[in-house]
């Protein structure tokens, strides 16, 4: 049997219209969003309108019944084409709506997603996932952060680290130990509890500084005795849910943002060779220099196998398949590659590699910041969320 993962018409139409919105609002003012360390109203009300902030949710909740896992990734990679700073820092439900879709009910999905689609101010409506502690991974026995009954609530109170829109969140789904509960399996002890709005006792700390995706926000969340209504705990508890929901919903969390490396990797090989086509050294075009022109194909072989990892990733995702390692090895790989195909592109452009005239710098730093920042999220020492059963 043979497997093709090309866009059917209708799929193809909304990438087209993607690619044209990153070529035409995203690419020329890549540095205007950098510098200004976030996105303008007036462009995240254009995302929202084109359906870009939820990508991937079901048409039940606002979404498109066109849109899955694989075309969610296919658009992500056009809008990291323009700028993977833009596409990071993108506001919508994000991974607090996939856990949402993973554990959620049918009444806490609308009730929670659905003021991310509402005409009014879905366009500025961020969601969170508040997960890690540090300093890194996820290690179901020491995570410290506690939710404790009270009446019709919950009370959590711990800090956490990494958290992408920490200070800005309208929806933060925190990861924390149920005192009460005496599971032995320490997966079991836990739960995923939907913070609505800004309420008392969240505090978010100031921004962390990255070398880059300046664009894009990560920073410190406490939780100083934040109640939370009893109706808001995502899953019923059963055994092993939890664990099955978070690698879901970390698997397509790292399928999009390989989608987003994909579309960084491309723009910068893309790039390199305009400019290697236009330019010569010692009386001959740069591509015509064999070393170069060697470094280039790679590029190009690189950015085109990449491509297919994450679509067959997120096809495995759309079959309903746990997705893990697929998902996984597609993101370890894109991050790599991801730095190796920019600081390639650095180098065809030599000293002007470097300078703030040309992109590439800010590609190679945005690359590597989100290969990084992901991985302190899930990924180092034992990755307990692989091995838990």
């Amino acid at each position: 049997m043979s497997l093709s993962f090309e866009p059917d018409e209708d799929l193809q139409a909304i990438v087209e219209a993607v690619r044209g919105f990153a070529e035409g609002r995203l690419r020329p003012r890549l540095r205007d969003f950098e510098a200004a360390g976030g996105l303008p109203d007036e462009l995240m009300q254009e995302c929202f309108e084109l359906g870009l902030t939820t990508l991937a949710l079901p048409e039940a909740l606002g979404g498109s019944d066109l849109l899955d896992i694989r075309a969610a990734a296919l658009c992500s990679e056009e809008l990291a084409w323009g700028d993977l700073g833009a596409a990071v820092a993108m506001p919508g439900p994000r991974s607090a709506g996939f856990a949402a879709l993973e554990l959620g009910t049918p009444e806490q999905q609308a009730r929670l997603l659905g003021p991310f689609t509402d005409a009014g101010d879905g366009w500025r409506r961020r969601g969170a996932l508040a997960l890690v502690e540090g300093p890194f991974g996820i290690d179901p026995g020491a995570v410290e952060t506690t939710a404790r009954r009270e009446g019709d609530a919950w009370v959590l109170r711990g800090a956490k680290r990494y958290v992408q829109a920490a200070e800005a969140a309208d929806l933060t789904v925190v990861l924390a130990r149920d005192e009460a509960s005496r599971a032995p399996d320490p997966w079991d002890r836990l739960g995923l509890f939907a913070v609505v709005g800004r309420p008392d006792g969240l505090v978010a700390a100031p921004r962390s500084k990255t070398m880059g995706l300046h664009t894009a926000r990560w920073g410190a969340l406490e939780l100083k005795d934040v109640r939370v209504p009893a109706a808001d705990r995502l899953g019923a508890g059963a055994p092993g849910e939890l664990l099955r929901a978070l690698r879901r919903t970390v698997a397509r969390k790292k399928v999009l943002d390989a989608a987003r490396l994909v579309g960084c990797t491309r723009a910068a090989s893309e790039y390199a060779f305009k400019y290697a086509t236009e330019r010569e050294a010692f009386g001959v075009k740069l591509f015509e220099h064999q070393a170069l022109a060697f470094m280039m194909a790679d590029m190009a072989t690189h950015v085109d196998g990449l491509r297919a990892l994450v679509w067959h990733a997120a096809w495995s995702l759309d079959r309903g398949e746990d997705g893990w390692v697929e998902c996984r090895r597609a993101h370890d790989l894109a991050a790599d590659l991801a730095v190796q195909v920019t600081s390639d592109a650095v180098q065809v452009l030599g000293g002007h590699g470097y300078l703030w005239d040309h992109p590439v710098e800010k590609w190679m730093r945005d690359a590597r910041t989100l290969g990084l920042v992901d991985g302190l999220f899930f990924d180092e020492g034992a990755d307990l969320l692989a091995l838990g059963k």
